[in-house]
């Protein structure tokens, strides 16, 4: 969706369309396609934008508990923004498992602690 489609859109439809982008990126990086990673990303940015821009960021909260790694890594890297308390947990407990998940959530948690982490 483009800038004034996500300014169109429902809460719900943020929310899955930061999904489906999440689900994405992370086949995207499996596949090491960096076109579609990085048009994955943009898809992801863009709906948080609009959700944070609604006051409505909250709304990501129960990706967290996704099945799917790559939404639930994306989902609490964000939610270190407006609710540490439950994005922290996720990215600590997926930067001690093996796996591409985690050098993400060790730099996530690394650049937040730190105070450099940007949000888009």
């Amino acid at each position: 969706m483009n800038m004034r489609e996500l300014k169109s859109v429902s809460i719900e439809e943020l929310v899955h369309e930061y999904e489906q982008g999440a689900t994405a990126y992370g086949q995207a990086l499996a596949d090491a396609d960096s076109r579609a990673a990085n048009r994955a990303h943009d898809r992801i940015a863009g709906a948080y934008r609009e959700l944070r821009s609604r006051a409505a960021a909250s709304n990501l909260l129960p990706l967290l508990k996704s099945e799917d790694d790559n939404v639930r890594s994306c989902a609490a890297a964000h939610a270190l923004e407006f609710a540490p308390a439950q994005g922290e947990p996720v990215l600590i407990e997926m930067a001690t498992r093996p796996g591409l998940r985690r050098t993400p959530a060790e730099y996530a948690l690394k650049a937040w602690r730190e105070g450099t982490l940007k949000f888009p």
